[in-house]
């Protein structure tokens, strides 16, 4: 169960973190923005992977 819960809040932050990102880069990019936010949320992915963690 805590397991579930810490990766459950891992991956709600990553995803707040990729809203930021793109909310950020909307000013200067428009909806490109969403290819910053597929960016966040990949690297978050990758770095899980390679450091053995996830559910």
């Amino acid at each position: 169960m805590r397991t579930t819960v810490t990766t459950l809040l891992d991956v709600l932050g990553l995803l707040l973190l990729a809203a930021g990102a793109a909310a950020a880069a909307w000013l200067l990019i428009g909806w490109t923005c969403l290819a910053v936010a597929g960016a966040v949320v990949l690297a978050g992915s990758w770095l899980v992977d390679r450091r053995g963690g996830g559910a």
